[in-house]
């Protein structure tokens, strides 16, 4: 099977990974085993061939998953000696630069942090490393994802330029709640904005169902009533009031709206609401 060659990653990914240096015994030993252990997981990552049976296939994706759950809970060692690999010998295939960059960001969080952001904020590397990197971001450097994140949601989303916006909008929802901080405000103005990708959207009406608050219920009250056709987007914002607020209050919410409703598929819709949820 041919193999294209390898993209090289960003500029910054030469800077971000200093030398290994080995002040005594103990640390060469420990960097010798991290750098022979990720060296493992690229075989670990690599996928067997496309004819390749299904047990041997069922084989790959239960060992992929123990390695990377195994090496991102290891020492800070490996996390430098697979953001080692990652900038002297980047393997072709993009799933296994992914694994690479999972284990760096999880065990050596501030040394993988520049080439994180400059994945998610440089136009040039594979889509899909850049995808991962915003994921990872938000996971392993919660302040810095939020930092560099929301001004791209709130006010120059270009998506020319960065990874997909709901991509970035799931990834500074994991920071916001990983810190403890109030999501609403960005999701509300999320969901509600028409400008916006209909996947972006429906991330954030189903995700305000998990926050209640006053202004999340507002957002989602007029998400229920849109005229803009989206039934989809409708349905959801229905399943996310019934899910998150007091029943009594759902339930003459819901009739008010079916009394005004002049959609028969979504009056069927309230119907089937009312009948789970309030008889």
């Amino acid at each position: 099977m041919l193999h294209r060659s390898r993209p090289p990653l960003p500029a910054l990914a030469l800077l971000v990974v200093a030398p290994l240096l080995a002040c005594g015994p103990g640390q060469a030993d420990a960097a010798e085993v991290a750098t022979r252990e990720i060296r493992d997981l690229v075989t670990a990552l690599t996928p067997p061939p496309l004819d390749a049976l299904p047990v041997e296939k069922s084989e790959f994706y239960q060992n992929r998953k123990r390695a990377l759950e195994r090496l991102r809970q290891a020492s800070e060692a490996h996390g430098l000696a697979a953001l080692e690999r990652l900038r002297k010998d980047p393997p072709a295939l993009t799933e296994v630069r992914c694994g690479l960059l999972d284990v760096a960001a999880h065990a050596a969080p501030e040394a993988t942090e520049p080439l994180l952001v400059e994945l998610v904020t440089t136009f040039g590397a594979d889509l899909g490393l850049r995808r991962e990197a915003a994921e990872l971001l938000g996971q392993c450097l919660p302040e810095t994802a939020l930092s560099v994140l929301e001004p791209i949601l709130r006010e120059r989303y270009d998506g020319r330029t960065y990874p997909p916006e709901e991509r970035l909008l799931s990834a500074w929802l994991t920071a916001m709640e990983t810190l403890g901080r109030d999501p609403v405000p960005l999701l509300a103005l999320a969901a509600t904005d028409l400008h916006r990708p209909m996947d972006v959207r429906h991330f954030a009406t189903r995700a305000l169902g998990r926050f209640p608050s006053p202004q999340g219920r507002q957002a989602l009250e007029t998400l229920m009533v849109e005229s803009s056709g989206n039934g989809y987007i409708r349905r959801m914002a229905l399943q996310a009031l019934q899910e998150s607020l007091p029943r009594d209050e759902f339930c003459a919410l819901a009739r008010r709206v079916q009394e005004n409703e002049a959609d028969t598929d979504f009056i069927l819709v309230l119907e089937s609401a009312l009948e789970k949820s309030c008889r």
